[in-house]
């Protein structure tokens, strides 16, 4: 709500700006405020609006005084954002999952079960996305004690951030794959799987889609797959899956 109020209140004071200097009027800068931000002396621009057409949307400054970023997000001590440019208002970001419950079903040994869903973003940040995911804990019995480990596929070289060819199901274990125009890299095809971070064991997520641009319902398959040991304990074995969606600004 005070986002909206602000820019109501920058166009009041553009209009005022404007109608002073057809008549010949002192144009003067204006200090702006709310319980949340104080934006002192702030510039008028010689020009800015939005246009669009059939295949594009732009939005354009002219005029203001020391834009750009200063800094770099994430990775120095600070982040400035200057001009217009920089604070524009963001429409909305969306996020969403196709399902919230992965059933395999009754699981054998040597043979492989997978379920699907779908996941959906958009957001018209200018920085684009990305999404991250983990594990709680390796699927797990009920009861507490037995596990289906992390898959490490077929030649024992995939994990948590890197995804390998799995088609073996005499190798156990517990994977995803991501298929999609934004996924991973690494998930070249849909038998490149990779395991969860596990965060019991203070694995750090790790990102499995993303993109440097606007996005208009990007959409992505996740598959799981699953096989168990042979000795593997009968029982419901679960587990949960996090999902972050971080928008790039």
């Amino acid at each position: 709500m005070k986002s909206n109020f602000f820019r109501l209140l920058f166009s009041l004071f553009l209009f005022s700006a404007v109608f002073l200097g057809v008549f010949g009027g002192l144009v003067q800068a204006e200090n702006m405020e709310s319980d949340s931000y104080r934006i002192q002396f702030g510039n008028f621009n010689m020009a800015s609006g939005k246009r669009s057409g059939s295949t594009f949307t732009l939005t354009d400054t002219m005029g203001g005084l020391a834009v750009g970023p200063y800094g770099q997000y994430g990775s120095t001590s600070y982040f400035i954002g200057s001009g217009f440019q920089y604070i524009y208002q963001i429409d909305y970001f969306h996020f969403s999952i196709s399902k919230l419950n992965i059933d395999f079903g009754e699981l054998f040994a040597g043979s492989f079960k997978t379920d699907s869903h779908t996941i959906s973003i958009t957001t018209t940040g200018a920085g684009g996305y990305g999404i991250y995911a983990f594990e709680n804990h390796p699927l797990q019995h009920i009861a507490g004690t037995p596990i289906v480990p992390d898959t490490t596929c077929d030649a024992n070289d995939c994990d948590e951030s890197l995804a390998a060819s799995w088609t073996d199901a005499t190798k156990p274990g517990f994977g995803f794959n991501v298929n999609g125009p934004e996924a991973a890299v690494d998930f070249v095809n849909g038998n490149y799987f990779r395991q969860f971070a596990n965060n019991e064991a203070s694995e750090s997520m790790q990102q499995i889609m993303g993109s440097t641009n606007v996005a208009l319902n990007d959409i992505a398959t996740v598959t799981y797959k699953a096989a168990p040991q042979g000795d593997q304990a009968a029982g419901n074995y679960q587990t949960s899956i996090v999902f972050v969606a971080v928008p790039g600004y």
